[in-house]
């Protein structure tokens, strides 16, 4: 893909003209003023593939998971980082100030780009449909994509502006929440309830599923099965059916050979060029970003130059990564992610997960769903069914990753449910750095105290504002 990827930026730069330069709250409400270049594009196969290239590259801009879905903003919600509270534009974010302008500007921009990543979708879909040149694998394989995105797309937008913690709150289903846009034309979709969402939700992952080719040499950078089993694992989890993800997860996990876990050669190697930082390997589902350095060095290099130090610089202090890792009693001291994933700068440790090294190798990749979350997923759903066997199997899916990651202790089996649940959190914490997925467990599990703040998470601090042009034109019922 990257070979041709400035052709791939101006197609899907031209088929966004409607839309990147008008408000969140009326995109569908503006013909399309490519619509001859729209045409053309859909004449032929190719203009199909390089139209859904073109959404993965817009996934990739730096308002969606480019940058403030992965680890950017969602990350500061979730106290990822310590941040310098004078310089760094994120403190804002970590104090959930959401009536401030610069903290609205990344919200409404997540919610514009990925939109318009979901039009450009549906713009597929509906010329998929009356194309005679497509032929039926490249079709069913188009179609099956575009279907997930859709789902995936939707999914994240519900988790960040609605409601968490379904499973103990069932009367939040009925309240109105996000669009969920399945035509490409000028009008506008209203809200629909959390519950219809997530029925949208699943109804189009389970058409994708008819769709979607099994096929080992699937790309991981496209959405693929195993993507697609990952986020109905998500889904189902999210709403508090742990059967239905424990059913998904363990899915995948009968197929673990296909993704392997990441190479121990790969990490110690001191060639940097040669280590593979985002363990690429486990990728069940992930982007790969143009000049991705570009973006990342404004995060995570301690200094701008030789002698001026990053007011932008995302870090753990020394202590914190020594707490998250369990140094103090040795359980992490061989652990891959606290050897190999940070620079440790003296009293600063500098994140190198997605560092970028010129000429890598394993450049420009970015993780949204890798094998561990789905073995998080597994051990979680098994604790909490009261079965003495099944918080021990959970304990050896906590056991395997941890393995995998160079610990060499083992959970015993004799742990109880609450001590293997903190020891899933802790797992988490320090899988899931800089991918933008803390936030999201945090707020499915109704967690009042994050590690890091002394704020107490309530509605208000989980659940984003609608963009504020989105209620003054667009109709919306802000909660």
């Amino acid at each position: 893909m990257s070979a041709r990827i400035n052709t791939y930026c101006l197609i899907i730069w031209m088929s966004l003209l409607s839309f990147g330069t008008i408000s969140c709250s009326n995109w569908l409400d503006v013909e399309p003023k490519s619509e001859i270049k729209g045409d053309v594009l859909f004449e032929t196969e190719q203009g199909f593939e390089d139209a859904i290239t073109g959404v993965y590259i817009l996934m990739t801009d730096t308002r969606l998971y480019g940058k403030e879905m992965s680890y950017g903003f969602i990350e500061a919600v979730a106290q990822q980082y310590e941040i310098d509270p004078l310089t760094n534009n994120y403190f804002d974010c970590t104090q959930y100030r959401y009536d401030m302008d610069a903290v609205l500007t990344r919200i409404d921009g997540i919610w514009s780009v990925a939109y318009n990543a979901i039009a450009n979708v549906n713009n597929i879909l509906k010329n998929l449909e009356t194309s005679s040149c497509v032929t039926p694998p490249v079709y069913a394989r188009i179609k099956g994509e575009c279907l997930g995105l859709r789902a995936f797309l939707h999914f994240d937008l519900l988790r960040l502006f609605g409601w968490g913690d379904l499973k103990e709150r069932p009367e939040i289903l009925s309240r109105l929440s996000i669009p969920y846009v399945t035509d490409y034309n000028k009008e506008i979709t209203k809200q629909s309830t959390v519950k219809d969402v997530l029925a949208y939700i699943e109804a189009d992952l389970a058409e994708a599923d008819k769709f979607l080719p099994r096929e080992v040499a699937t790309s991981r950078l496209t959405f693929n099965y195993y993507a697609l089993l990952a986020t109905r694992a998500r889904v189902a989890i999210w709403q508090g059916n742990k059967d239905m993800a424990l059913k998904y997860a363990e899915e995948l996990i009968a197929m673990e050979q296909q993704f392997p876990w990441v190479d121990k050669n790969r990490l110690e190697t001191n060639d940097l060029q040669l280590r593979d930082f985002t363990f690429s390997s486990e990728y069940l589902f992930g982007l790969n970003v143009y000049q991705f350095s570009k973006i990342t060095e404004l995060s995570f290099e301690a200094k701008v130059d030789i002698t001026r130090t990053n007011p932008q610089f995302l870090f753990h202090a020394a202590q914190t990564g020594k707490d998250l890792f369990e140094l103090g009693d040795n359980t992490g001291a061989g652990d891959y992610r606290y050897l190999w994933l940070y620079d440790k700068l003296g009293t600063q440790y500098a994140f190198l997960k997605l560092k970028q090294v010129d000429k890598s190798t394993y450049a420009n990749r970015l993780p949204l769903i890798r094998k561990a979350e789905v073995y998080y997923m597994a051990a979680e759903c098994l604790n909490e069914t009261g079965s003495v066997t099944d918080r021990q199997k959970a304990i050896n899916y906590l056991n395997i990753v941890r393995e995998k990651r160079g610990i060499q202790r083992k959970l015993g089996n004799d742990l109880s449910q609450s001590v293997v649940q903190k020891e899933i959190l802790k797992e988490w914490r320090k899988e899931m750095l800089l991918e933008g997925q803390m936030f999201f467990y945090y707020k499915r599990r109704g967690v009042t105290n994050i590690q890091g703040s002394t704020v107490v998470m309530n509605d208000n601090t989980y659940v984003m504002p609608l963009p504020k042009t989105e209620v003054e034109f667009g109709g919306r019922e802000t909660y």
